[in-house]
């Protein structure tokens, strides 16, 4: 395991933490001398709110932590070690074109779309990288390749319906095969209802196969079909969705229920041992702002000496 540093120069600051250690054992001195020149020691403590001969190293240890917490996130501190993970990378294509709003799947084929989107990034090994575009008539990128389930995560939660009418396969695989870059083992999750408007699947299909991309297609919708918006029947395309994969050497998957289905994606994921590196930047501010938000709360009820 090796730690590394996107900002060392900010590693400079650890010096503010013997200032601060300095600072503190200073104003424990300060506090005596100002207790000496008054006999009612219990009368000075109430009326300044402080306890002049407590040395509460906890509360210490805990600023001095959380502030190193804060000096590692900003040095952007990462961490590369050997794992099983998987040989590809991914991108996962959400539809979010108006026919996904459509209930025959609840709470709608959109919301399925996206709770399997993120059902599928719990699956994944360590140290994969992930992007998320969400597509209709156009193709947005909300999250390029990352290997942090928690950033792919709230980049899903974010995919909002497409303003430009129209499923636009085609535009949105260019984008995937953008973000990909110079990655040889490309794999795309495509999340959808099949129902092509924008383009044809032999055009598509002949750009899969030039660019050497591995469509796995997911299908949202029931057999039956539902009502949209518009009041007519909206049914899953299986047909274009089975070609895109098959023509691809991809798997396909249809999606009738939300509940239970996640782990049929394993089947995707092909392993191999291979050095992943980790950028802990994001986990280190949510603990250290979550740890001075408990320090604060601890404070304000004046739990000020904690129980060992």
């Amino acid at each position: 395991m090796e730690f590394s540093f996107f900002y060392p120069q900010f590693l400079v600051m650890f010096f503010l933490v013997p200032f601060f250690i300095l600072v503190y054992f200073g104003s424990i001195m300060f506090n005596k001398k100002k207790a000496v020149l008054f006999a009612n020691f219990e009368a000075m403590e109430r009326f300044y709110d402080i306890e002049f001969f407590s040395k509460n190293f906890l509360a210490l240890y805990a600023n001095i932590g959380i502030l190193m917490i804060f000096i590692l996130a900003l040095s952007g501190l990462t961490v590369s070690f050997d794992v099983d993970t998987s040989l590809f990378s991914y991108v996962i294509l959400i539809d979010s074109s108006g026919s996904m709003a459509t209930t025959d799947v609840f709470p709608s084929r959109f919301e399925a779309a996206k709770i399997e989107a993120k059902n599928f990034v719990d699956l994944l090994p360590l140290g994969v990288e992930v992007g998320i575009i969400g597509f209709s008539g156009d193709s947005v990128v909300y999250q390029e390749l990352d290997n942090s389930k928690l950033k792919v995560k709230l980049a899903i939660d974010n995919v909002d319906y497409g303003i430009i009418q129209g499923t636009n396969v085609y535009n949105a695989l260019i984008n995937s095969n953008k973000l990909f870059g110079n990655d040889q083992l490309k794999s795309v999750i495509l999340i959808s209802d099949g129902q092509l408007n924008v383009g044809d699947a032999p055009q598509i299909i002949r750009y899969i196969n030039r660019n050497n991309l591995l469509v796995n297609t997911i299908a949202v919708g029931t057999i039956e079909g539902g009502t949209t918006e518009f009041n007519t029947i909206s049914k899953v395309d299986e047909d274009f969705l089975k070609a895109l994969a098959f023509n691809s050497g991809g798997q396909f998957f249809r999606v009738t229920e939300i509940d239970g289905f996640g782990d049929s994606f394993e089947s995707l994921i092909r392993e191999t041992n291979k050095s992943v590196t980790i950028d802990l930047t994001t986990y280190l501010l949510i603990f250290g702002i979550g740890s001075l938000s408990l320090l604060w709360v601890i404070h304000s009820f004046k739990f000020r000496v904690l129980p060992l």
